[in-house]
């Protein structure tokens, strides 16, 4: 594994578990499932919807995630924010799932990433 993945895997658990301890201790009693999804945005086409491949799955500060057991090619589908239609195919995002007891379900953008575009110097 590079240095460079290392360090960037290194951030991305620091930044999971500081998000992950985020949520509000009160809003533990009410949730029933709570999940962390890490994804990428996909090549986006104008007459379809916005879509991500989520990669990584992890269990909420709060709740377990449920998710983690189903299918490796299950769907999902939620609105997404309008500041997440700006950003360009291959951005990272991080999402938080949250499946209340009174059957409610949230989701929360808590973080978005543009692909950095390294250029070839000679």
């Amino acid at each position: 594994m590079s240095n460079s993945k290392t360090k960037h895997l290194l951030r991305l658990s620091a930044f999971s578990a500081l998000v992950a301890s985020s949520v509000a201790i009160p809003a533990m009693a009410e949730l029933k499932e709570e999940c962390l999804f890490k994804g990428e945005i996909l090549q986006k086409q104008a007459d379809t919807p916005l879509q991500i491949r989520f990669t990584v799955i992890n269990d909420g500060e709060n709740a377990r995630c449920r998710a983690k057991r189903r299918g490796a090619r299950s769907t999902i589908q939620f609105k997404a924010s309008p500041d997440i239609q700006a950003l360009p195919a291959g951005s990272e995002v991080l999402y938080r799932y949250q499946q209340l007891k009174d059957g409610d379900v949230r989701w929360e953008l808590v973080s978005a990433q543009a692909p950095v575009l390294l250029s070839a110097s000679r």
